[in-house]
């Protein structure tokens, strides 16, 4: 028997998550049809409405920054005529060794010009004239032809350069680059003086410009969305009420109405509806005829469950239960008594152990093997064999077909079964025994009636007979003290036995069998003990019979391989393989029957008996042959833990 106990840390974390996405449904509930075509339309207007405003904004940027590009040039080319007429006044180049003099004296134009409260007010951030070497040209009393000093140290950028930029690039650089734009030109055409005059222009003061048009924008936009969402509320409500008229006859199809109340249903006069009218009033006539067909095959159907021994719940992948056997609610402790259409989680309780293990199963698609549940049914404990089968069809979660057994009853079942079981295959292992039985006798009769007329005539010498008769019937005393042997209750001294070391202790004992047939034994244990509960002695003589075989097998010799390993399901198992002859096919059915043989000398115990060391363990003992090649013994022994 399989029996699986439930894993409670997976448990832990499937219902973690289950609150967690309940939690998360109550927070944000998903929204309606009607809530989401309202969104969608407000969304497409502000989307259009955003990128109809960030353009808006940057050309008016561009147009922005060009004006005043143009104004500071022009602010530049009066500097730099001040600066033509000063040296042209002075003829500085001519007359003075050093030319700046000419820009830099007390009366120069171009100084009252820098030092005018012109050139430190409104969007000019500073002016300036640098000479060949970049500095800013200094008179003789060390002062800067310069104004706004602290400005000039300022991160710039070229406003020349921006006004050719793009619309998008001019904005970006207006929100996001340094305090000023700087505009710079040479001193003189004909760069007979080195240098260059600088005019630079706040940035705040052209964003201020700028403000005006941003902040109209931004309200026109607002208006248009809030006009959208409005607009898309009152349409949604004229394109939905066609769906929730013909939503209302789709709840009378469910309700099982007749096509009559269908028809009558208020719809919108339109082609469109008319013509899903039309088709639901057809498939309410379809589902009429499909519903009455289902209800026989339902019925047909409790009627096949109700005569099984497990009781079954067919769940749908929400939990709920759509088909209940007869005895199931009883079984699983239901308050109610009906299940069928209900859901499980209501019916039994979010802390029932079955609504735990049908929401792991469905939660992590996959099924659940014979797990032993502890329940409370009508105030009394009971254990439940359940058994969960995870339904799904391409690839989509249909649902779980729950089995439930109360687990007392089934072992009182499985102990029948494994008697009935025992006994039939004892009843075919000695099947044998009438032909053992019957040879001797056979043989005893005819030299009985050979005595008797020995007897009758004088002279003759019965002695052979005699002879030949206690031999009979010594074979035949041995025949039946066999059968005897092989057919007592065994009483069992069971105790915790490592498999791979008793292994060892039968490879010990069948060395030297071993060596006189010309054959190596070679050990493939598992790591790590290998528990089972058994008779030590039994399952020896058992696996010491099943080695000797394969050693007799190999009458030229060869190599005998045992192997211990762990099965899926916790058992023990043992494999001995040989290079033998292998077993002939007509044999196969017979090659654990008492005194059956294949070899000459052979007595046909040896497996016999290790069949029944294997069955009393409650194993199973299979064999995988090939004539020339070989066989292989599996046993299968359950696991202690």
């Amino acid at each position: 028997m399989d029996i699986t106990a439930t894993a409670p840390q997976p448990l832990a974390q499937s219902e973690a998550r289950l609150r967690a996405s309940g939690r998360r449904a109550l927070l944000w509930p998903k929204p309606g049809v009607r809530a989401r075509q309202i969104a969608l339309i407000t969304l497409l207007v502000a989307i259009v409405v955003a990128i109809t405003t960030v353009a808006n904004i940057a050309n008016m940027t561009g147009v922005i920054i060009s004006r005043t590009e143009g104004e500071t040039r022009q602010f530049l080319k009066q500097a730099l005529y001040a600066i033509s007429l000063e040296l042209a006044h002075n003829n500085a180049v001519d007359r003075l060794q050093n030319p700046y003099e000419a820009i830099m004296s007390e009366h120069s134009g171009i100084r009252g010009l820098i030092e005018s409260p012109v050139a430190v007010s409104g969007p000019i951030a500073y002016v300036y004239v640098t000479g060949v070497d970049g500095e800013i040209i200094v008179d003789r009393d060390g002062r800067k032809l310069a104004s706004n000093l602290p400005m000039i140290t300022a991160t710039t950028y070229n406003l020349t350069e921006l006004s050719k930029q793009n619309a998008y690039m001019q904005l970006g650089r207006l929100l996001f680059g340094g305090p000023v734009f700087d505009l710079e030109s040479d001193l003189t055409t004909d760069n007979s003086v080195p240098g260059k005059l600088h005019i630079g222009v706040f940035t705040s003061s052209i964003r201020g410009e700028l403000w005006s048009p941003i902040t109209t924008n931004l309200l026109i936009g607002l208006i248009a969305v809030v006009g959208a969402a409005i607009v898309a509320s009152s349409s949604a409500n004229l394109l939905l009420k066609p769906l929730e008229a013909i939503s209302s006859s789709i709840d009378l199809l469910g309700r099982g109405e007749d096509e009559a109340k269908i028809g009558a249903a208020k719809l919108p006069h339109d082609e469109v509806v008319s013509s899903v009218t039309a088709r639901l009033k057809q498939l309410g006539e379809r589902m009429a005829g499909d519903r009455s067909e289902l209800e026989i095959m339902r019925g047909r159907l409790r009627q096949v469950v109700s005569h099984l021994e497990e009781r079954l719940l067919l769940v749908n992948r929400d939990g709920r239960v759509i088909l209940a056997s007869p005895g199931a609610e009883e079984l699983a402790g239901a308050k109610e008594r009906e299940l069928t259409g209900l859901p499980v989680d209501e019916t039994l309780g979010h802390s029932h152990p079955l609504v735990e293990l049908i929401e792991r199963s469905l939660m992590e698609r996959r099924s659940v093997a014979r797990t032993i549940l502890h329940i409370n049914a009508n105030s009394r404990p009971r254990q439940l064999l359940v058994s969960i089968q995870f339904l799904e069809d391409a690839g989509e979660t249909v649902g779980a077909l729950v089995s439930l057994r109360d687990y007392e009853s089934f072992q009182k079942f499985e102990s029948q079964w494994d008697l009935s079981k025992k006994l039939a295959d004892l009843g075919r292992i000695t099947s044998g025994i009438a032909h053992e039985v019957k040879n001797p006798l056979n043989a005893m009769v005819i030299h009985l009636e050979i005595l008797r007329a020995k007897l009758e005539t004088p002279g003759s010498n019965p002695a052979p007979q005699i002879e030949i008769l206690d031999s009979e019937i010594k074979r035949l005393d041995r025949v039946v003290q066999t059968f005897l042997n092989f057919t007592r209750p065994v009483e069992l001294k069971l105790e915790p036995l490592d498999l791979n070391s008793l292994v060892s202790q039968v490879v010990a004992l069948a060395f030297t069998d071993a060596v006189d047939h010309g054959v190596s034994i070679t050990k493939n244990l598992v790591e790590g003990p290998l528990i089972i509960k058994g008779d030590s002695d039994l399952l020896k003589q058992g696996l010491l019979n099943i080695i000797i075989n394969g050693c007799q097998a190999m009458p030229d010799g060869g190599s005998l391989v045992i192997t211990t390993t762990r099965g899926e399901d916790g058992s023990a198992l043992i494999r001995v393989s040989d290079e033998g002859v292998g077993i002939p096919p007509e044999s196969r059915d017979q090659i654990f029957n008492l005194y059956y043989t294949t070899r000459k000398n052979g007595t046909g115990i040896g497996l016999a008996q290790a069949f029944r060391a294997v069955q009393i363990h409650n194993g199973k003992i299979q064999f995988d042959s090939a004539p020339g090649m070989g066989t292989t013994f599996e046993i299968s022994l359950p696991g202690a833990g």
